[in-house]
């Protein structure tokens, strides 16, 4: 993994047959300075942008949704990867860099290490706060109070669980905020289906799915393997 990084940082490749060569570069004539101002809140310094001027407050829940879907988006979005003739892959650049580069090329295997060196190493923290924020600090607990007044007497318990309650999601709103599935519309009619019971009993499983004429048997899993238009590439 520390090879996988330093090849990251450095932009060379890390592994394979061209282990410690350059990330090949496309693109066209290098872009002015002045083609990329400095916005509010910005900082540029040993080739890292900081954006520090997005801003949620603490009611508007949309926006922080908004915030998290963008924290989570994948590394690199489909529609930016092509194959070339040559079997490489080609990573089409959100935005040029500033020496003009658009694309870069990338054999599937060395695409997997810089996919790799993106995941985060279990148990290690992204974020580490120092200071009055960090975990042990005897003034954290002031630092971080939000300046929420503190309430004259505790909730009860009964109410604490109705209002943790209140902010869990059931599973169709998920599927329906995620996927954009509509888990409890009827296949048949169209109409909302309600919740009758939770059936938990195999046996009773079973015995509903052959009345209806569906298969009562587990589904057994397939082996993982890479999509049919990447197998020529790993052959290679």
């Amino acid at each position: 993994m520390h090879a996988l990084y330093t090849g990251s940082i450095r932009q060379r490749v890390a592994m394979g047959r061209r282990a410690g060569a350059t990330i090949l570069r496309f693109g066209g004539e290098p872009t002015s300075k002045s083609a990329q101002p400095t916005r509010r809140r910005q900082a540029r310094l040993g080739g890292f942008d900081l954006h520090a001027n997005t801003s949620v407050r603490a009611k508007n829940r949309p926006k922080l949704e908004c915030l998290c879907r963008y924290l989570l988006r994948p590394p690199v979005a489909e529609d930016r990867l092509s194959f070339s003739p040559d079997g490489t892959v080609r990573v089409r650049l959100k935005t040029p860099w500033r020496d003009g580069t658009r694309h870069i090329a990338l054999e599937p295997q060395e695409l997997l290490a810089k996919l790799a060196a993106l995941i985060p190493r279990p148990y290690v923290n992204l974020i580490v706060y120092h200071g009055v924020l960090a975990p042990n600090a005897k003034w954290r607990r002031e630092v971080v109070a939000f300046g929420h007044p503190k309430a004259a007497s505790e909730p009860s318990s009964s109410s604490a669980r109705k209002v943790a309650r209140a902010r869990n999601r059931t599973w169709a709103e998920l599927m329906r905020r995620g996927p954009d599935i509509d888990v409890l519309e009827c296949p048949e009619c169209g109409g909302r289906m309600r919740f009758v019971a939770a059936i938990m009993l195999a046996s009773a499983i079973r015995r509903i799915l052959r009345h209806l004429g569906l298969p009562s048997d587990p589904v057994e899993l397939a082996p993982a393997r890479a999509p049919p238009e990447l197998d020529d590439a790993w052959a290679c």
